[in-house]
């Protein structure tokens, strides 16, 4: 067999590496296909003009100071929102070892010196020897059938879709505030009315006391008035422990202390009340705006680009190793110095085929597949999910809308039906009962009232939530705090991983889920 030499084996690599950026086994990613309507089939009224779903900061349109200073320091401290952070720069750290297999995968370099010195015994003579030596060593897997690369493609788009999951918190974030924040305001408005409600029972409850003394009206009068005030009074308490809950809930949405909360609360009162106007754009919208979608289609991408993965281990790899190894020494005996110098250098290929593993490698393939098709039905079922949250949003604000009209038209009745009612009492004309019951129905209206202006603004934030808003303010921002950033770099060197400049292929972007080429 004729020996290869060096020359053709130099051009037999370089062919191998020409080929190597042509051969891609598996699949490319194509966007799976998804069911969507051309328009809402829900709608709210039409308005001249409509307040954009997709604006960035959509809470500053409740004219609320305290949520949006909420808002804002939720961003900055919010603990759930590093973790998927850090995930974004854990993504990042492993595109960039996916990156270097491009490169040799194994290699070193090793240097040593050995020193010998014999006295010398009988007839020997004394001797001295001393040597140097330095090797080094490299072994390169030539990316033939793709396999490296394929996990590149796959370890971008996981990147992307770390992105996308931090953008979802992101949007969870924000619609569990201002969630918090308006039913907590809400809460207050009920105690509110809850005790002037009370406040004017007990004085009616005094009155009919005077009054009985005075041989006026009945025991059954002051009991029944006794009873009213009792019974507004075991109202308050479950208020007051829902409003405890909300700020507490804010507490730790901000990482911070009931007590600051508490704070920041003095600076505003009252239901946030937002625009109920909302351009919803079209379905379509939902595979770039909400980032849940473009989580699952990044995942799918993902998952498609393994196929590759594993579809390359059935083929035969080729490896190529080299070694270059330089030596040298100075030897001392019978009073003559010797020095000597040597260079070493050995370059083979191989070839590996799998044979007796083949069958698990053909169901590693099988495996890779089923978990691609399981991420396309994810995918597909997470845009179907996407559009009922928000049919299911603009239902809810638009008969939440109605109920609020209709309640505030029963709390103006109610109100004058108790004028009424406590004027004919005071006359004569009916009994107390009637007193009671207009001032039941008011206090009942009144406190409806108030629940459904709270829920008509967290309606207005259900379809914000809906429609994937909110994320966009964290468009080119790091992904982590300045604090975490610093502490993490102190312990490691983290290059420019944590971040990285524009344009690069760890740089952040929220583009096209099939945008995850390098």
């Amino acid at each position: 067999m004729k020996p290869v030499t060096s020359r053709r084996l130099w051009l037999a690599c370089a062919l191998c590496t020409a080929l190597a950026g042509c051969v891609t086994v598996g699949p490319d990613f194509k966007q799976p296909d998804v069911t969507l309507e051309d328009q809402w089939f829900e709608s709210l009224p039409p308005a001249a003009q409509a307040t954009p779903a997709a604006e960035a900061a959509w809470w500053k349109a409740f004219n609320d100071p305290v949520l949006t200073a909420l808002e804002q320091r939720a961003y900055e401290r919010n603990i759930s929102i590093q973790t998927a952070g850090l995930n974004v720069l854990k993504a990042r750290a492993q595109l960039s070892i996916s990156d270097e297999n491009l490169l040799p995968q194994q290699g070193g370099v090793s240097v040593g010196a050995n020193h010998i010195n014999s006295s010398g015994v009988g007839p020997v003579p004394p001797a001295h020897l001393w040597a140097q030596h330095a090797k080094s060593n490299v072994s390169w897997e030539i990316d033939f059938w793709g396999k490296y690369r394929r996990q590149i493609e796959s370890d971008t788009a996981a990147l992307r879709s770390s992105e996308a999951a931090y953008d979802n918190a992101l949007v969870s974030l924000f619609g569990n505030v201002a969630n918090a924040y308006i039913d907590l305001r809400a809460l207050e408005r009920r105690i509110v009315i809850a005790q002037q409600n009370l406040d004017s029972q007990q004085k009616s409850l005094d009155l009919t006391k005077a009054r009985f003394k005075h041989g006026s009206v009945s025991q059954l009068d002051v009991e029944q008035a006794a009873t009213l005030v009792a019974e507004t009074q075991a109202q308050i308490p479950p208020l007051i422990k829902g409003r405890a809950q909300d700020r507490d809930t804010l507490a730790l949405l901000l990482s911070d202390t009931p007590e600051a909360i508490e704070a920041m609360l003095k600076d505003s009162s009252g239901i946030p009340v937002a625009p109920t106007q909302i351009d919803a754009g079209i379905p379509a919208d939902l595979l770039r705006r909400r980032p849940d979608v473009r989580e699952a289609a990044l995942n799918a991408a993902s998952q498609s680009a393994l196929i590759g993965v594993n579809k390359a281990k059935l083929y035969p790899s080729l490896s190529l190793t080299g070694l270059l190894a330089a030596s040298s020494g100075e030897e001392q005996a019978l009073g003559l110095t010797s020095l000597g110098a040597k260079t070493i250098g050995l370059f083979s290929a191989s070839v590996s085929i799998p044979i007796f593993n083949r069958g698990q490698l053909k169901n590693a393939v099988r495996i890779q597949d089923a978990a691609f098709q399981e991420a396309v039905l994810n995918y597909q079922n997470t845009v179907l999910q996407a559009q009922k949250d928000v049919e299911d949003a603009i239902v809810n604000l638009r008969t939440t809308l109605d109920a609020l009209d209709a309640t505030a038209r029963a709390a103006d009745a109610s109100q004058r039906a108790l004028k009424l009612a406590n004027a004919q009492y005071r006359a004569g004309k009916v009994t107390y009962d009637t007193v009671l019951d207009s001032a039941r129905s008011l206090l009942k209206d009144d406190d409806s009232l108030a629940q459904y202006q709270g829920q008509a603004s967290l309606a207005v934030v259900q379809l914000y939530i809906a429609l994937g808003g909110g994320w966009e303010v964290a468009k080119d921002q790091p992904v982590v705090s300045e604090r975490i950033a610093k502490e993490m770099a102190q312990r490691t060197d983290w290059g420019r991983l944590i971040e990285p400049p524009k344009g690069s292929s760890f740089a952040r972007t929220s583009g096209d889920p099939l945008e995850t080429g390098k």
